[in-house]
């Protein structure tokens, strides 16, 4: 047979696996820079136009309509919204070039080193409590996409016009999980490429600041106290004291028989906490699905409000991740 297995490269049955460079492999992402500069430039020329990045998250523009909004101004259209024919480049390809750019550099950042040891103290406060089942929630959107990423950046391929189906099935081949925005688009968790990379663009220029500032965090973390005191309130407490009450009202509870009554209560109690830990308790599944792709900011307001008093204990943690498989070994 022969050694040249470039036909079998489309075949839907074939185990052809090409080897394509990865910053793991090159060690670096050198031949990106011109790219992601391009990238970065050309953000500035259309950056008035955009939505602001809470209603880019919220309402996740099409990309026919963020081109159309752009060429409405009379500006020129950037690489990842410009079609094939017009020497355009894919949205998730843009997406990637950027991100492998901040992975690379990402050490050099002396605020993201002081960010990253705060958030490591905090890390291992919750590792602590939980025994390692969770880890802090993110909430700020470019964090959450800045996050999934790097979780893989070792399996991305270096390439600049790596194929989307090429791109998950190299991540998934290291069984890591596909991050939402590179997702297929028929998934119903894909976060659309381009709005993550114009999130990512627009945090670079600092005005997803305010999603990030105190006041909102401190807004909503009282909110999510607020409701997680009332769901133990009414899910627990509740339940042991319906059984309570319940037995004075029937006149099955008397002065004799009132410190039985105390333990039935307690014992319902005591199986109500442990219906809500189940319901309530964070799950590697529920990543980018509770509170939706980039947190609950990713949401409409209303809907923000609802996903937090729904699932109030997600805002604060999520479950690990799944320690990453180790990659696949070279068949000889």
């Amino acid at each position: 047979m022969s050694a040249n297995n470039s036909f079998d490269d489309g075949s839907d049955d074939s185990n052809y696996d090409p080897e394509i460079p990865t910053i793991e492999t090159t060690g670096s992402v050198d031949g990106l820079e011109y790219m992601t500069s391009t990238i970065r430039a050309e953000f500035k020329t259309y950056q008035s136009v955009l939505p602001k990045p809470d209603e880019l998250l919220q309402q996740k523009h099409s990309f026919a309509l963020l081109r159309k909004r752009i060429e409405d101004a009379g500006l020129e259209v950037p690489q990842f919204l410009k079609y094939t024919f017009e020497g355009g480049i894919k949205p998730h390809v843009a997406l990637c070039c950027l991100l492998l750019s901040e992975y690379q550099s990402r050490d050099n950042d002396d605020n993201k080193k002081k960010r990253g040891v705060l958030l490591r103290f905090h890390a291992l406060v919750v590792h602590a409590i939980s025994f390692g089942r969770w880890i802090p929630q993110i909430n700020y959107p470019p964090d959450f996409i800045r996050y999934q990423f790097n979780r893989v950046a070792v399996a991305v391929p270096t390439h600049p016009k790596v194929k989307g189906e090429v791109l998950r099935k190299k991540i998934k081949d290291r069984g890591l999980p596909v991050p939402n925005y590179f997702l297929d688009p028929e998934d119903p968790k894909q976060f659309p490429p381009h709005i993550a990379l114009l999130v990512m663009l627009q945090e670079g220029e600092k005005e997803s600041r305010k999603l990030n500032s105190v006041l909102n965090r401190l807004t909503f973390s009282l909110f999510a106290w607020v409701a997680l005191f009332l769901r133990i309130v009414l899910e627990v407490i509740g339940g042991a004291g319906a059984i309570w009450g319940g037995a004075e009202v029937f006149g099955l509870r008397t002065h004799e028989n009132r410190e039985l009554w105390r333990w039935i209560s307690i014992a319902i109690g005591a199986l109500c906490f442990f219906r809500f830990l189940t319901l309530n308790a964070p799950q590697r599944e529920d990543e980018g699905d509770i509170l939706g792709p980039t947190g609950p900011w990713s949401l409409r307001l209303s809907v923000r409000l609802r996903a937090v008093c729904d699932h109030p204990f997600h805002y604060f943690v999520r479950a690990a991740p799944r320690p990453p498989s180790p990659p696949p070994k070279k068949e000889v």
